[in-house]
């Protein structure tokens, strides 16, 4: 009779090659309820974000696109007293709308987005500031719609010194309440342009710091990297660079102090002044002369320094 064939068994080099089953999917009610969680999760966040831009913006009224659609209408339909509330309600509108509502809103208002987004910018910028008498005084200045749309364009650094200060540069609130709406954009277009420059003083000064610091570091390590030859020589260099300072400042005869003192003993000789412009420019005369002799003659020189005739000395 003949013998089965034996069933040949996988070596274990096919063993050590096998890959582990993937996990199993959680199918059936177990995912029904994760996703549902997540759902709750995610409707939880977007109540308690809405929650927070109708408490900060809403004045009392709960969200729901046609009451607020409703509300910003007779808002806007108002005078400029009004501005602020309109943009409070669109703030939290913008917020709370979902996809399509917030541009279908607009069109339905007939409100430009830029227009909107300049109301919104107003009532942030008045909500940072502290005192609400003058938000008022603020507001009763600008008057119109036009001209608050224009104030909304400043910086909140500006916005909030014109409000708290009542003047911000050039601009006061007299001027607010006297200017056009085009007197009124010019005046904060330069406004504007006046903080960018100062922004750009002071980015300049602190990069002018920057580079002095790196000159000194670089400095220091050459200094530390120098034999005594050279530390001899970069000492030198640096009373040669404060002589050329005090040259340069003396100048010639059309800059710096020469030419101060021959204008000024031309114009009293033309004027018959000449006694007291020679004591003044004879003052000054003696006080660099004295500064240059307290150099010569410091105490703390451990190096005598030869004298000098400056006409001090015989």
């Amino acid at each position: 009779m003949a013998k089965k064939p034996v069933a040949e068994q996988p070596s274990p080099e096919s063993k050590r090659g096998a890959k582990p089953l993937p996990t199993a999917e959680i199918v059936g009610d177990q995912a029904v309820a994760s996703a549902e969680a997540a759902r709750h999760g995610e409707l939880v966040a977007m109540n308690d974000h809405q929650q927070a831009l109708v408490d900060q913006f809403g004045d009392g009224l709960p969200w729901h696109p046609d009451h607020y659609e409703a509300a910003i209408r007779i808002e806007i339909g108002r005078s400029a007293e009004s501005f602020l509330r309109a943009g409070r309600m669109l703030l939290v509108a913008r917020g709370c709308a979902v996809h399509g509502e917030w541009s279908g809103m607009l069109k339905r208002l007939n409100l430009g987005e830029d227009t909107a987004l300049r109301m919104m910018a107003w009532a942030r910028q008045v909500e940072g500031v502290a005192n609400p008498a003058r938000v008022r005084d603020l507001q009763a200045a600008a008057s119109t719609i036009g001209k608050m749309i224009e104030l909304s364009r400043l910086p909140d650094e500006q916005f909030r010194a014109l409000a708290e200060e009542g003047r911000t540069g050039e601009l006061d609130l007299d001027d607010v309440a006297s200017m056009t709406r085009d007197e009124l954009r010019a005046a904060v277009r330069e406004a504007r342009a006046d903080l960018e420059s100062k922004d750009q003083r002071i980015n300049k000064l602190s990069d002018d710091l920057n580079k002095e610091h790196e000159k000194t570091v670089k400095a220091q390590r050459r200094w530390k990297a120098a034999d005594l030859d050279q530390q001899l020589v970069i000492l030198k260099q640096g009373v040669t660079e404060a002589e050329q300072s005090v040259l340069a400042a003396l100048g010639g005869e059309k800059s710096g102090l020469r030419a101060a003192v021959r204008a000024l003993a031309a114009h009293a000789s033309d004027n018959g002044q000449e006694n007291d412009a020679a004591i003044f420019i004879s003052d000054m005369i003696g006080r660099l002369l004295n500064g240059v002799r307290i150099v010569r003659d410091d105490e703390d020189l451990p190096i005598a320094i030869p004298l000098v005739n400056d006409g001090e000395e015989g």
